[in-house]
């Protein structure tokens, strides 16, 4: 399938489901840490709080989620979603208002490294991230099956040329996979997060890069 093969379009609520099982088989494929946060969970535990914790609603106030479907199946295989300066968008949308919830301390799930996982970003984030004047892609994922077709370059032009509409600063935590194609598309690595998975029975370490895009 080539790009010219898919449609771009905001995701509606009806696609929550399908946008949680896609972030489970991207995390599952790309993310070192995943087997182990998720290994030792019920079945299914990631598309459930990824579901109603990151995509209910799907489309809220300041934050614009992005579908690409094969037009061949139907099928959603990659989406993005972009947290937009809160004073210069309001998306209005069925269910604004609504609060995503926390990770809740769950049966079989690694709380301790989920929680260093994130908090390199989060500190990164709060430390740098201008709420009233930035941009932060927040989520952004093709399925693995998809990859190397040139959807994520679609996915992407939205939010760039919105970014260089506003003037606005481009934010983002990337996996050390797609590091290259971010920086084909104008992203800097400005700081790395790194930890060492030894500590919680794995090899290796878990990266990801704090990247910058500049408006042009």
């Amino acid at each position: 399938m080539s790009a010219s093969a898919l449609s771009i379009s905001l995701a509606a609520e009806e696609d929550a489901s399908a946008i949680a099982s896609l972030t489970t088989v991207a995390f599952a494929a790309c993310d070192a840490a995943y087997p182990l946060i998720w290994g030792s969970a019920q079945e299914g535990t990631h598309d459930m709080i990824a579901e109603k914790g990151l995509f209910t609603p799907v489309q809220k106030e300041g934050r614009i989620t992005f579908k690409a479907v094969d037009d061949a199946s139907g099928k959603i295989v990659g989406f993005v979603t972009w947290i937009m300066p809160k004073e210069k968008v309001v998306v209005s949308q069925a269910g604004l208002g609504q609060k995503g919830i926390g990770l809740p301390d769950l049966p079989g799930v690694n709380m301790e490294l989920w929680g260093e996982k994130v908090a390199g970003p989060r500190q990164f984030h709060d430390r740098d991230v201008d709420e009233s004047k930035d941009m932060h892609l927040s989520f952004f994922f093709v399925h693995p099956d998809y990859q190397r077709r040139g959807i994520g370059s679609k996915l992407l032009e939205w939010g760039k040329q919105k970014g260089d509409e506003l003037g606005a600063k481009i934010w983002l935590t990337s996996t050390p996979q797609a590091r290259v194609a971010y920086e084909k598309n104008g992203w800097k690595v400005v700081e790395k997060h790194e930890i060492d998975l030894g500590k919680y029975g794995g090899e290796g370490s878990y990266i990801r890069f704090w990247m910058l895009r500049s408006p042009v």
